[in-house]
């Protein structure tokens, strides 16, 4: 995934996790998580071509750090303040 496809991505993701989940069809837990595979098949379904692959990659080097997985990888969140 190049730079571009990358902060796109990230942009998409933000705007979901944070403000606006009801738009891709998927709900967040009082916590703020969101099932991972829900966000893969909504972002999809919105023509956001994404795989688990690719979520752990815009975690990894997202530069402001602002999504963050549980631990074996099926939740992610928006991270508080970010």
């Amino acid at each position: 995934m190049n730079d571009k496809n990358t902060k796109t991505t990230s942009k998409f993701m933000s705007l979901v996790l944070r403000h606006n989940p009801q738009s891709i069809g998927i709900t967040l837990d009082s916590n703020g998580w969101a099932d991972a595979q829900a966000l893969i098949d909504g972002m999809n379904r919105k023509g956001q071509r994404v795989t688990l692959e690719i979520l752990k990659e815009v975690v990894a080097t997202n530069d402001k750090q602002r999504f963050k997985f549980n631990e074996d990888y099926t939740k992610i969140r928006r991270k508080s303040g970010a």
